[in-house]
């Protein structure tokens, strides 16, 4: 219902190109059902998104930005989405439990991403989604992601436009169909989005009004 609705945009999107938001909706699948965890929240875009896909999703934010915790409360309440709020900075959460899916969204800096990436790493079993990898505004989320892959036993999937997916294993089932099917380059068994035509899968993500709809991209699936 909340996912029909942000297609519509009548719901909050996630803070992704319409295409990063296809990659991770596509991601996700591969864990449809099983736990998963957001950490940095936001307005809530992302976490509706997760829901779409699991009715065992843990949202961990300070809520200390911009945003509140209400208005995204209030979103879940009103379509009965069960979802699990926990209060707090990511380094000062105590996590007991293990996650198929994680979306690391919360912090910018070097030291940040790195710490984030190393304590919830040990709580995730499947695949971690690195929000504003490659993101000019914010290069130590991108040196930080690549020293810890460098530096540990986790690999890059699939590099998108804003956000990479780290994994274990060299490719998920969804990871493979996007290699096979999207105008992609591949290095060393990493799959990086490049110009091309895009299937006709994506077209309900890139109709969606989004601002940060990239130029070439909507010309391609134009």
């Amino acid at each position: 219902m909340m996912f029909q609705l942000q297609l519509q945009n009548k719901l909050p999107i996630p803070s992704k190109t319409n295409l990063d938001w296809y990659f991770f909706d596509q991601i996700m699948s591969d864990y449809h059902n099983q736990p998963m965890l957001e950490v940095g929240v936001g307005r809530g875009g992302s976490a509706i998104a997760m829901s779409h896909h699991t009715n065992q999703l843990e949202l961990i934010d300070s809520w200390d930005q911009t945003w509140d915790k209400k208005s995204v409360q209030d979103i879940f309440d009103k379509y009965s989405t069960p979802v699990k709020f926990i209060d707090g900075k990511s380094k000062n959460i105590k996590i007991d439990r293990t996650y198929s899916f994680i979306h690391l969204d919360a912090n910018k800096s070097y030291e940040g991403t790195l710490n984030d990436l190393e304590k919830y790493s040990q709580h995730c079993s499947g695949v971690i989604c690195v929000d504003d990898y490659m993101q000019s505004m914010w290069p130590e989320v991108t040196h930080a992601t690549d020293n810890f892959v460098r530096w540990g036993d986790w690999n890059r999937i699939l590099i998108g436009n804003h956000q990479v997916f780290l994994c274990k294993k060299k490719q998920t089932p969804a990871s493979r169909r996007i290699a096979l099917t999207f105008p992609v380059a591949l290095r060393n068994n990493e799959v990086h989005l490049t110009y091309g035509k895009l299937p006709e899968d994506v077209d309900r993500f890139m109709g969606v009004t989004n601002k940060k709809v990239y130029t070439w991209h909507t010309t391609a699936w134009k």
